[in-house]
């Protein structure tokens, strides 16, 4: 009896044990998990809070260099201005700039059109408030009315007149950009202002509430502890970071906060329901329960899932936020977190070298590239191999990456086929080598029924000591676009890339405005007959006067006008110019002689084109045969059928129409008697290439020949010397355009010419 009583009281005592032991362990998980938990949003909150200082940052900097811009202009010279305004926009077409005159209050903005805006005298009111620099709260756009959120600066014109200079983007997009999204989407963030919590910027998340307009809306309801909220409170105004408990709508949240740097009062508050945070927690206490009977070894399987689920959960979130789901390279912004940390810590290495070698200007040996890499033509392997081998491909080209980079880089894929890479670099040519391998390894891989080709552009850190890894980043895109143009696979980046990006932003910021003014303006270079004595006709050719920078050459502009269109304006701004001269020439009674003007292939696709020239030549009288129009034989032989209709229509309004440039590309001899045109233009080419041996010299001799049996006159270009001169003379050409018999001249030069009776 006094034995089963013993067992009894003890089996008591230890099933009381027992339930005592479960219970405070399964507080410790709860409580542990729920820590653990908290700690790694208030990181990914903090980190969202990096993300959108560096914004901010960023931002004001790019504000520095155009409040520098405009501080060195006077305030009266609208037009500068107005141009620094329109090359920063150019530059950033997700922005918007403007600039104000904080003494007349007028604001300058390239999307304001004709209306213009003044302040008023409550912005002044606020702007006397600012601080010299800094985030602007949310505000509406004065143009366009869309709520939007950027940074300002204070500076003061050179004729000493104050300005404000401001950068903004729809707050939409910012929030969009900038949100932050836990556990499978069920917490979202805020940005608000500590000072009065106001909701700044408000997450698009279908659980954010989009009534309130205070963040102490919602903690400050449903009984919530008023030494809690003024702890939270307190905690916001001081610019602390932590954690906070609330209920609101009858269900536990969780607020992690961080304050962001860059602003004036703002934080990033990130808001999680509780269940959501402690589902593995409950779990894990289930299971706990479930093994009451196994004391040790339930305690045991409990610490166990504890410690792997907490370290799942934590490789989960790290592997969202930092890896690439296809290819397992580093997401954009690990690679930017991890570059930055080796950029700063080499930095540092330099600094020190420099301090205990007590040199002036040496940085430690070694440094780092960016690589940026796409594949050529990939979407083609999409359309005939599938999206499955695109995929694979991607993924192979991955493999190399990971390969090339060993140990003492990484690699990243940005989007679609676009990836970049980071190394360690001991001078430039390492690393073009280790990138010229990349390229040879992935010529192995077939897609598309043909090796795999890259593109390859490199920036090194020594060649931008001070840059970031997204500036390295930009500057390797670049040199990669510049290579893609050249056709190298791999090239490096140079400061007169940055150059010649900057000089095409200014001529495209300034083309409509030159031609509005009439900067552009047209010279004639003579066509003579080959012993010099008669001009025979003339082309024109354009010309852009720039005020401050004095006559820019065709090949600087025409090139950029071919991509970007505006040369369709520009050839018939030429056209009416020399048809407008003609008129006032045949008004007078003098004699002319027929003048060419160059077209481009975008015409031949301008529904309009034709309509367009014979309603010019109609409105200036111009007769048949006066005025010819010039394709290049490049553009003829693209589309042989278009351009046979284009020219037959141009013929039965009077134009002549001749072929220019033929032999400069792969000439179909075959097509020349297709081709209703009037003048064959040999190009320069064949004069360097082929008159220096007797064959070369038969070549021309037939074209020229052949060409005045099929009923075309004949012109050559670029005659330059007496040799090549004496030569042409020796053949049936009927014309000669060259310096050496004339330079394009002005206009009123070439008219006085043919008045001379040359």
């Amino acid at each position: 009896m006094k034995l089963r009583a013993s067992v009894t009281v003890t089996t008591v005592f230890v099933t009381l044990c027992i339930v005592a032991g479960l219970l405070a362990f399964a507080a410790f998980v709860h409580d542990s998990l729920w820590e653990k938990s908290v700690t790694d949003i208030l990181e990914v909150t903090t980190q969202g809070q990096n993300a959108l200082d560096t914004y901010f940052e960023k931002d004001l900097d790019t504000l520095d260099l155009f409040a520098d811009e405009l501080a060195a202009q006077s305030s009266s010279d609208a037009e500068i201005v107005d141009e620094k305004i329109a090359l920063f926009d150019g530059n950033d077409s997700e922005s918007t700039y403007l600039c104000v005159d904080l003494e007349t209050g007028e604001v300058r903005r390239t999307s304001s059109g004709d209306h213009a805006v003044t302040i008023t005298e409550e912005q002044f009111a606020e702007i006397e408030q600012h601080a010299e620099r800094g985030v602007q709260d949310p505000f509406l756009d004065e143009a366009t009315g869309v709520k939007s959120i950027g940074v300002y600066e204070k500076f003061t014109f050179a004729d000493g007149v104050p300005g404000l200079v401001r950068k903004s983007k729809p707050l939409q997009e910012v929030a969009d950009r900038y949100s932050l999204s836990f556990f499978a989407n069920q917490g979202f963030s805020y940005v608000v202002n500590a000072g009065g919590g106001d909701i700044v910027i408000r997450s698009a998340h279908r659980n954010s509430n989009r009534t309130i307009t205070s963040i102490y809306d919602i903690v400050g309801e449903e009984g919530n502890d008023p030494e809690v909220i003024q702890s939270f409170r307190s905690a916001l105004e001081q610019g602390k970071s932590g954690v906070a408990l609330f209920t609101y709508l009858g269900e536990d949240y969780v607020f992690c906060y961080a304050p962001l740097d860059s602003t004036d009062g703002w934080d990033l508050v990130s808001v999680i329901p509780n269940n959501v945070v402690m589902e593995q927690a409950n779990t894990i206490l289930e299971a706990t329960f479930a093994l009451c009977a196994a004391v040790l070894v339930g305690s045991v399987i409990v610490l166990a899932m504890y410690w792997r689920t907490s370290s799942t959960h934590r490789r989960e979130i790290e592997r969202m936020a930092y890896f690439d789901k296809l290819t397992g390279l580093y997401s954009s912004s690990k690679f930017e977190l991890e570059g930055n940390a080796q950029l700063n810590a080499w930095r540092e290495r330099s600094r020190r070298f420099v301090a205990s070698a007590d040199a002036t200007g040496h940085r430690a040996a070694g440094g780092f590239a960016v690589a940026y890499l796409n594949i050529a033509d990939f979407k083609l392997i999409n359309d005939v191999d599938g999206y499955r081998r695109g995929d694979e491909v991607l993924c192979e080209v991955a493999a190399i990456l990971k390969d090339v980079c060993g140990g003492d880089g990484f690699a990243s894929r940005t989007a679609a086929d676009h990836f970049i890479m980071f190394c360690s670099c001991g001078k430039p040519a390492d690393m073009v080598a280790r990138c010229r391998e990349i390229v040879k390894r992935a010529e192995d891989i077939i897609a598309a029924g043909r090796p795999l080709s890259l593109h390859v552009g490199v920036c090194c850190s020594e060649d931008s000591p001070d840059a970031a890894v997204n500036e390295l980043t930009d500057r390797a895109r670049m040199a990669k676009t510049e290579g893609r143009q050249t056709g190298e696979n791999v090239c490096m980046f140079n400061a007169s890339m940055r150059d010649a990006m900057l000089r095409k932003a200014d001529i495209e910021a300034a083309m409509e405005a030159a031609l509005a003014a009439g900067e552009f303006f047209p010279m004639i270079q003579p066509k003579f007959s080959t012993d010099g004595t008669c001009v025979l006709g003339g082309e024109a050719l354009v010309r852009w006067s720039r005020p401050g920078e004095g006559v820019v050459g065709p090949i600087e502009f025409i090139p950029l006008f071919e991509q970007n269109g505006f040369v369709l304006e520009l050839d018939e701004y030429v056209f009416r110019a020399v048809c407008r001269d003609l008129k006032t020439w045949i008004d007078k009674g003098k004699p002319v002689v027929p003048i060419s003007i160059n077209v481009s292939r975008l015409h031949l696709y301008q529904a309009d084109f034709v309509a367009r020239y014979i309603g010019i030549k109609d409105e200036y009288g111009i007769p048949d045969g006066i005025v010819e129009l010039e394709f290049t034989e490049s553009m003829v032989l693209e589309d042989m059928d278009s351009a046979i209709d284009v020219i037959d229509r141009l013929r039965a309004a009077g134009f002549g129409c001749s072929i220019d440039d033929f032999g400069s590309g792969e000439s179909s001899l075959n097509a020349l008697k297709d081709l209703p045109a009037d003048v064959l233009k040999l190009d320069r080419a064949f004069l360097f290439d082929r008159t220096a041996s007797d064959k070369g010299k038969v070549v021309v001799k037939t074209i020229i020949d052949m060409a005045q049996k099929l009923e075309m006159k004949t012109v050559m270009e670029g005659v330059e010397t007496s040799e090549q001169l004496s030569f042409i003379q020796t053949t049936s050409c009927d014309m000669v355009q060259g310096f050496v018999f004339s330079k394009p001249l002005a206009v009123e030069e070439f008219y006085r010419l043919l008045d001379d009776g040359r």
